[in-house]
């Protein structure tokens, strides 16, 4: 089976924010399509030292600074991190990842296979919405019908394309309203089936986390195509998780109020906040209490201030997984030559930037498997800094001195701009002619999906557990580098119908021995975001992975309640 993804779902709409930490190195960079933003000043509500309304006294509120601002909270498209936390806590999906790497029960209380094709999904018994309806059956095969639905368009869509009835790209072919592929057994239990076997994991991973039920009730006379646009996903009045919406305004805060009927139990909290605002602003904010933590690759502490937070009294850090890396885009219309795309790798010196840009905040990168993954293949090892060897292979390859290589990065992120500036410089060193320019992120998006780029540093974050949604869309037909190799399609095709965990290891292992003789896309860093939560929280840790499976059980310490 072949993943054929949805074209407009961009990595780049995942990138972290990392702001400017030292400066590395001097200039190739050129300014497109405008100035760079400049700074904005907190984006905090003018009610309140930390934004929002104000908490009534002894209310139980948790404040917890971002700064990637929640733009769209649609549960079928959400934009961002904070955008996917914020639906996730309004409509909570049917499994949830947590830090382990393992799919925690949310709405659905079981996912269980005997064929690896057909899952049976039964739900939460006590789930009900808001207005006290059970959530049902129906309300889940209605949000997929809408997430099927290519009027509708979710940036999602591509996830489901393992379901028998939907089209490579997750949509339902024209003309076609019901998935084969899927069908109600009772009020409680829905049964899908996948196109070809595949893993439980694969399973959870695309269809398991992704899909947030939302009621029938309140849109089922809504045409799919106003869907988007229709006032309920801006601000939802009937929801199934653990908080209701309050108030959202996406530049400044999102404000939520418990769900006393939620399935898992009533929350302790009676508030839960979310601030944007400036990276270089959550250090004094957590020193002075005005937020309670942070989500550490959506509310990204500088690593200048990892010193001081981690000695700020009352709070406790969490240091980070390194879940997102930078990975260095090559068209191989620029360069063709797989010799040519190792020259590349070898020339960059992935410790300096880690040491020197990041403090020592991340771990050098080079592969899409990071050290997290299950699959990673020890024996492959990551591409030696070594400048020597680079300059030998370009003159083996003759390649063109004089040809001037342009890499793009996008605006907003100060360190992904610098390591830019670095990676020119050491390609620039080994005798290529590089140019760093910079567009706006949606530029940069638009660039990528053209293949109008020569080189391209993005951060990327990849499905943590079982990758192969995403790697088909880096490696597969229609990447956006250009790439090609018939036995890296051969084998992401036999995982996309493998089943037995040796021989998906055995895939993966020779998918990164080919990979890294091909070099059609390397990873440069990756970056270990810190996590920080006062003391007055119990049973919160901040983290990127599961953070909110158990924000119900959260509690304030006694005396301390805002």
């Amino acid at each position: 089976m072949k993943f054929k993804l949805f074209p407009t779902l961009l990595v780049g709409l995942l990138l972290l924010a990392v702001p400017a930490l030292l400066t590395v190195c001097a200039g190739h960079r050129e300014q497109t399509g405008g100035p760079a933003p400049t700074p904005a000043a907190p984006l905090l509500a003018v009610s309140a030292p930390g934004g929002g309304p104000l908490a009534a006294d002894g209310e139980k509120t948790v404040n917890i600074g971002v700064t990637d601002a929640p733009a769209d909270i649609n549960p079928l498209s959400p934009v961002g991190r904070v955008s996917a936390y914020i639906a996730g806590l309004l409509f909570p999906p049917l499994v949830e990842i947590d830090a382990d790497l393992r799919y925690k029960p949310m709405l659905a209380d079981s996912i269980e296979t005997t064929d690896n094709r057909s899952f049976t999904i039964k739900l939460n018994q006590q789930a009900r919405w808001t207005d006290g309806a059970p959530v049902t059956a129906d309300d889940v095969i209605f949000t997929l019908k809408l997430m099927a639905d290519a009027a509708v368009a979710s940036n999602f869509a591509y996830m489901f394309a393992i379901l028998e009835g939907l089209g490579p790209s997750g949509f339902l072919p024209d003309g076609e309203t019901d998935i084969s592929g899927v069908r109600k057994i009772d009020e409680r239990t829905i049964e899908m089936v996948t196109k070809v076997p595949t893993t439980l994991t694969v399973f959870e991973d695309t269809i398991g986390r992704n899909l947030r039920t939302l009621p029938r009730s309140a849109l089922k006379d809504v045409a799919p195509k106003d869907v988007n646009r229709d006032a309920f996903m801006r601000m939802p009045r009937v929801t199934s998780g653990p908080f209701k919406l309050d108030r959202y305004d996406p530049e400044r805060s999102v404000e939520l109020t418990a769900n006393g009927d939620y399935f898992k139990g009533r929350p302790a909290l009676d508030r839960l906040s979310f601030r944007v605002m400036r990276g270089t602003d959550l250090a004094d904010r957590l020193a002075s209490g005005e937020i309670d933590m942070n989500i550490p690759s959506a509310g990204v502490i500088p690593v200048a201030d990892y010193a001081r937070v981690e000695n700020l009294p009352g709070v406790t850090t969490v240091g980070g997984q390194p879940l997102s890396a930078s990975y260095l885009y090559i068209n191989e219309k620029a360069v063709p030559d797989a010799l040519q795309r190792q020259a590349i790798s070898h020339a960059i010196d992935r410790r300096r930037i880690v040491d020197k840009l990041l403090r020592g905040a991340g771990d050098p990168a080079d592969g899409y498997f990071n050290g997290i993954s299950p699959y990673r293949n020890g024996s492959v090892q990551p591409a030696a800094y070594d400048p020597r060897q680079a300059r030998s292979l370009l003159k083996a390859t003759d390649w063109d001195v004089a040809k001037t290589l342009t890499l793009s990065v996008p605006s907003g992120d100060d360190t992904l701009a610098r390591a830019a500036d670095s990676v020119a410089d050491d390609l620039t060193v080994v005798g290529m002619r590089v140019i760093v320019r910079t567009y706006d992120p949606a530029a940069v998006n638009g660039k990528l999906v053209k293949q109008d780029f020569d080189l391209c540093l993005m951060p990327a974050t990849l499905t943590p557990v079982h990758p192969l949604p995403d790697l088909a869309y880096f490696l597969g037909a229609g990447n956006p580098n250009g790439y090609k190799n018939d036995e890296v399609e051969h084998i992401l095709a036999q995982l996309g119908s493998e089943v037995d965990e040796a021989k998906i290891r055995a895939l993966y292992d020779r998918l990164q021995v080919i990979l890294a003789e091909d070099v059609p896309m390397p990873a440069v860093y990756s970056v270990k975001a810190l996590g920080a939560v006062n003391g007055r929280v119990v049973g919160a840790t901040p983290k990127d992975l599961g953070m909110f499976i158990n924000v119900h059980e959260w509690k304030i310490r006694s005396g301390d309640a805002k």
